[in-house]
């Protein structure tokens, strides 16, 4: 019994201690003057996985908080760098990075990250796609390097990567060509026997191509992609010659609207031009007719002077 009432005495201080004690001040943590990752690797004296995990978790609460307030976070990236270069296998940075940073966003403090993550788990095609699509269609495209991340993917034996994934990295090195070699690359490849099961995915390719872009809600009754379709089946099997496929897709090509706004830029000019000669050409007849009148008018006025003077 007297054991008992110790212990309560001891709880009911510790309670009190805690009831009226001051908060804590601020650590006044700032991610914008992260410390190297040499430096915190010697502070951490060997337990370097535990203090990556202790800046992650900072790093997660500010970013929490950022969105209770509605202030911009911009340095989730550079602790999960920091995190990743004191313990590479730590997994939770790169997946919860390459999912939460959109494609297009202009601070690229992510893909040392994503890097990172391709080269330390390479069997997770998750990891690299994320990596692939920041580096195709960020905000300095290189879609090369974005398809030399996704081309090991294609033969692999991990039956959870879709079949649009595992061509994914054609779609890279396609978007770097011209149109017309574009479309010639994707036509040998519906040939070739090892996209064979892949065909229908060179569908949307082509219309992707020739400048359908959007996406097709039902495609049973899009006629676009049904005659792409009869086109590229008919080439497949043998019922219509490539180069009549080719010459058909071509002119299906629709008007982008970047290329429509250059036309009507060289149209502009064109007539600008035009309009300048005309101007300078009437301009000239005119100062040439003013001219000839003036020296009629004087001649006619010195023809009776000249009379009376005879």
């Amino acid at each position: 019994m007297r054991f008992l009432v110790v212990i309560l005495f001891a709880i009911a201080v510790i309670a009190a201690a805690f009831h009226f004690a001051k908060p804590l001040p601020g650590t006044n943590f700032d991610e914008s003057f992260l410390p190297k990752a040499s430096t915190v690797h010697y502070v951490a004296a060997g337990h370097d996985a535990s203090v990556a995990g202790l800046f992650w978790i900072k790093g997660l609460t500010e970013l929490g908080e950022s969105y209770l307030t509605g202030k911009e976070y911009a340095y989730l990236g550079h602790v999960a760098e920091l995190s990743t270069s004191l313990d590479s296998l730590f997994y939770t940075p790169y997946y919860f990075v390459g999912g939460v940073t959109p494609i297009d966003a202009p601070d690229t403090s992510d893909f040392s990250v994503l890097r990172r993550a391709s080269r330390v788990y390479p069997e997770n095609w998750r990891l690299s796609l994320y990596y692939a699509l920041r580096l195709g269609r960020g905000p300095y495209p290189n879609r090369a390097e974005a398809a030399n991340v996704m081309r090991k993917y294609f033969d692999s034996p991990d039956t959870t990567i879709p079949d649009h994934i595992r061509t994914i990295y054609r779609s890279f090195e396609i978007d770097e060509m011209q149109t017309e070699t574009a479309l010639e690359t994707v036509l040998n490849d519906v040939m070739q026997p090892r996209f064979k099961k892949f065909r229908a995915s060179f569908y949307s390719k082509i219309l992707r191509l020739i400048g359908y872009k959007g996406l097709i809600n039902d495609v049973e009754k899009d006629e676009h992609y049904q005659k792409v379709k009869t086109l590229v089946d008919g080439m497949a099997d043998g019922k219509i010659h490539p180069a009549i496929v080719y010459r058909e897709l071509l002119a299906m090509k629709k008007i982008r609207d970047d290329e429509l706004a250059e036309i009507k830029a060289k149209e502009a000019a064109a007539d600008s031009t035009a309009t300048k000669d005309t101007t300078a050409t009437t301009d000239s007849t005119a100062t040439a007719v003013d001219t000839v009148a003036t020296v009629d008018t004087t001649a006619a006025a010195s023809a009776p002077a000249d009379s009376s003077a005879n």
